[in-house]
């Protein structure tokens, strides 16, 4: 629903909207601070969208790609209720309350208003980046013991979160067409703040997206690729360089390993 449109609703009903709409955003925003925040906001975004369906009578809207998540749900849930124990089942299965973002996000932040969401996320993983580069350059956070980490109390929540946010400034980049400036300017700080979390996963995840989106965009630039991966080993600190070329040198180590078995599967007639 536009904003305009949202003013012609009832006083009451216009309310609900507001405080649902901001509540997605503050999810988006807060997730990146505190998940405890981010979880009472989802709680009053459901709260307001339960509301609006029972006052104007709205049919829910769910983005074909959302079903194959519902089915999921449901076998889950089918699963749980024959478990040897169902209670403790149920409890460990709550986190698929999560899956409910995807309608409300349909339902509060479509049109421009996912634009909106979108520098709000944006912006939000900026300061995020900010702090981990202050742990690391100020207050030491540099080796395997004591990594950035954000306010968000682990190092692979945190590093995982920047590498949504990367995916999601370097869509806007090369596909939007507004605010991307604000996103190409976040993006180095996002970049850097990675790999001095030394969060392997992470990087290859980076690595994986930033390579997808520009074959998308043109198969061309992935001609950066190697270019970039030079500025980095050339620029980056040694530890975090080291890190890199030991995953480098144990992918190939155990791709060794296997190879023989691996080509004795494969031409080995049974």
């Amino acid at each position: 629903m536009s904003v305009a449109a949202a003013a012609t609703l009832p006083r009451r009903h216009a309310a609900l909207e507001q405080a649902g709409v901001f509540a997605v955003y503050g999810v988006a925003g807060a997730l990146q601070f505190s998940i405890a925040v981010a979880q009472i906001l989802l709680t009053v975004a459901i709260c307001c969208w339960i509301a609006l369906v029972i006052l104007d009578h709205e049919t829910i809207d769910i983005p074909s790609f959302a079903w194959p998540l519902g089915a999921y749900v449901a076998i889950t849930l089918v699963a749980t209720a024959f478990s040897p124990d169902p209670r403790t089942s149920l409890m460990a299965s709550k986190q698929m309350v999560l899956f409910l973002l995807v309608p409300l996000v349909y339902r509060f932040a479509t049109g421009e208003r996912a634009g909106t969401m979108v520098t709000v996320i944006v912006s939000c993983a900026a300061a995020s980046a900010a702090v981990g580069l202050i742990q690391y350059g100020i207050l030491h956070y540099d080796n395997l013991g004591q990594r950035p980490q954000g306010t968000l109390g682990h190092y692979m929540t945190y590093s995982g979160l920047l590498m949504l946010v990367i995916g999601t400034a370097l869509a806007r980049v090369l596909f939007g067409t507004r605010d991307r400036l604000w996103s190409a300017l976040v993006m180095p700080a996002l970049v850097v703040v990675v790999p001095l979390t030394f969060a392997r996963s992470a990087e290859v995840g980076v690595c994986a997206g930033v390579a997808l989106l520009l074959l998308l965009k043109d198969r061309r630039l992935l001609a950066l690729l190697p270019v970039l991966a030079a500025l980095f080993f050339v620029l980056a600190p040694a530890r975090v360089t080291d890190r890199s070329r030991m995953m480098a040198s144990n992918t190939t180590s155990r791709l060794r390993s296997i190879a023989p078995s691996l080509g004795a599967a494969l031409f080995t007639r049974p």
